[in-house]
C-alpha cells in the first residue's frame, strides 16, 4: 500500500494525489495499532508533501515527524536489538504453527470427548495405548494425536474415569490421558477433523463433567480465551499516592496477582504485563497484549481526588473504556494515569487516533467494561454495602491505545478517601474485587460468544 502511494503522489493529477493523501493518511493510522515507527514515519512524510501540492496545513504532521526523528535518535542500542528480537522470535512462533494439524478445541458431551482440529485427521496421525500399574492400580489409556495443543496442560475430573489430561507431549504430538483405578475401555472414531472418544465404550451412557475445582461451573470456553491482566504504573511510577502516603502501584499489583489466579483455576490462559515492582512503558503494555493474541486487555488502577477538600467526598469504584472523553470527570481520571507515559504518543497521533477508533471495539469494550463493573458490586455489596457505584465511562486512556481487543480500564477504588484505602490494601476485599472481575469476564464471554 506504501509504494501504491508513493506512485498516486507523484502523478501530476489532483484526484490521483487527494487519494494518495487518503492512502497515507490509513498508513499512518496502521502504524499507530501496530506500534511501528517506520511505518509511521515514511506515512508522514507522505501527508507532508501531499498536503504541499494540495494545499492543506502539513504543520501538525511536520511536528509530529520531528517529534518522532529526535526520539528516535535517543533510542538505546540495547532496547532496539532486544525489540528486534523480540520481533524475530514472533515471526519464528507463527511460522512453526502454522505448519501443523492444531488441537483448537474440545467438547465434553454425554459419554464422550470431542477434539477439533484444524485440519482432517488420518489413522496414522493416532497412536492408542494402554498403561497399567497393578502395584498402584492405576490405568491410563492414552492418545497421542500429531498435532499442536497451544494451550497449558489442563486436567479434568469425569465421571466415567478418575482423570483427563491434555498437554504437549513433545514439539510433534499433543497426548490426551484418561486415568482410572479400575481396567477402561475407550472406543474412538475419526469424522474428517474430528476425532470422537466414547468412554467405557459405550455412546449413550450420560457423562457428568465435574471442574478439577468444584467451586465454579465448567465452561470450556474459557481454555480458549487469553486475557492480559495489567497492574498500572510500577517501578519509578508510584501512580497515585494517598491515605498514609500508601501507593497505587502497591495495591493494583496485589489485586491483579489475584485476578490472575482466580482467572487461571477457572481455566483461562492469563498473563501479566508486569509482576513485580518494575516499570513498563503504557505502549509495551498493549504491544504485549496484542503479541499474546489476547481476547481482553484489563488495566488496573486506584483513582485519586483531585485535592484535599474531596479527600472524604470522593469515592467509588468505575470502569472505563477507551474513546474520546465526554465529562470532565473522565478527563481528569485519563489525565491522572496518563501522567507516566506522555510522551508516548503526540497529541496529534492521540487526536487522529481517536478520531478513528473502530466502533465495534468501542462497542465491545462498553459491554465488556458493564459486565465487569456489575459483577465488582455485587461481589463487593455482599460484604460491604456502603460500597459505591462510580459507573461506566468513557475516556482517552493512553494505556489503552493499540490494543487490539476489547479493553477496559478498572479503577478499584479512590486510594485519597481513608476507608477506601484501607479496604483496596485488604487481602480479603482484593480477592472480593478479584472474583468480581472474573465473574464480569465469564458474562461478557457467555454473552458474546
Amino acid at each position: 500500500m506504501l509504494d501504491q502511494a508513493n506512485e498516486l503522489l507523484r502523478s501530476k493529477n489532483q484526484q490521483s494525489i487527494i487519494k494518495s493523501y487518503n492512502s497515507f493518511k490509513t498508513l499512518y493510522i496502521r502504524s499507530i495499532l501496530e506500534s511501528d515507527e517506520n511505518l509511521k514515519k515514511e506515512a508522514l512524510k507522505g501527508l507532508i508533501e501531499s498536503s504541499k501540492k494540495l494545499g492543506f496545513d502539513y504543520r501538525d504532521y511536520e511536528q509530529e515527524l520531528k517529534r518522532l526523528s529526535s526520539k528516535s535518535e535517543n533510542v538505546p542500542k540495547k532496547v532496539v536489538k532486544v525489540e528486534k528480537k523480540i520481533k524475530k522470535d514472533i515471526k519464528k512462533e507463527s511460522i512453526d504453527s502454522s505448519k501443523k494439524i492444531v488441537l483448537k478445541s474440545i467438547k465434553l458431551k454425554k459419554g464422550e470427548v470431542e477434539l477439533y482440529f484444524s485440519d482432517l485427521l488420518d489413522k496414522n496421525s493416532i497412536k492408542s495405548f494402554i498403561l497399567a500399574d497393578k502395584k498402584s492400580s492405576i490405568y491410563k489409556k492414552v492418545f497421542d494425536i500429531k498435532s499442536i495443543w497451544p494451550y497449558p496442560k489442563r486436567e479434568y475430573s469425569l465421571r466415567s474415569v478418575k482423570k483427563m489430561k491434555i498437554a504437549q507431549f513433545n514439539k510433534d504430538w499433543a497426548r490426551v490421558v484418561f486415568e482410572d483405578n479400575k481396567p477402561i475401555k475407550i472406543d474412538f472414531n475419526i469424522e474428517k477433523d474430528v476425532l470422537k472418544i466414547f468412554l467405557n465404550g459405550n455412546k449413550k451412557k450420560e457423562e457428568k463433567v465435574v471442574e478439577k475445582d468444584k467451586k465454579y461451573d465448567y465452561r470450556f470456553y474459557r481454555t480458549q480465551k487469553t486475557i492480559v491482566i495489567d497492574p498500572g504504573h510500577g517501578g519509578k511510577d508510584a501512580g497515585a499516592v494517598g491515605y498514609k502516603r500508601k501507593k497505587e502501584k502497591d495495591a493494583v499489583l496485589a489485586v491483579a496477582k489475584k485476578l490472575y489466579k482466580e482467572l487461571k483455576n477457572r481455566g483461562y490462559k492469563v498473563y501479566l504485563t508486569r509482576t513485580k515492582d518494575y516499570f513498563v512503558e503504557l505502549r509495551n503494555r498493549t504491544k504485549y497484549a496484542n503479541r499474546r493474541m489476547a481476547d481482553i486487555f484489563i488495566s488496573i488502577h486506584a483513582n485519586a481526588a483531585p485535592k484535599k477538600s474531596k479527600y472524604l467526598s470522593m469515592r467509588g469504584i468505575e470502569t472505563f473504556f477507551l474513546s474520546p472523553a465526554r465529562s470532565k470527570r473522565a478527563k481528569r481520571v485519563a489525565a491522572l494515569e496518563n501522567r507516566a507515559d506522555l510522551d508516548s504518543m503526540g497529541y496529534f497521533s492521540k487526536m487522529t487516533f481517536l478520531n478513528f477508533l473502530n466502533r465495534e471495539k468501542i462497542i465491545a469494550s462498553n459491554k465488556l467494561a458493564i459486565d465487569i463493573q456489575k459483577g465488582m458490586l455485587y461481589n463487593l455489596r455482599k460484604h460491604f454495602k456502603d460500597v459505591q457505584d462510580g459507573g461506566v465511562r468513557e475516556g482517552p486512556f493512553w494505556v489503552l491505545v493499540g490494543a487490539q481487543m476489547p479493553s477496559v480500564l478498572i479503577e478499584i477504588g479512590y486510594i485519597t478517601n481513608p476507608t477506601e484505602a484501607r479496604r483496596i490494601f485488604n487481602p480479603y476485599y482484593q480477592t472480593l474485587l478479584a472474583k468480581g472481575i472474573a465473574d464480569g469476564i465469564d458474562s461478557y464471554f457467555e454473552k458474546n460468544r
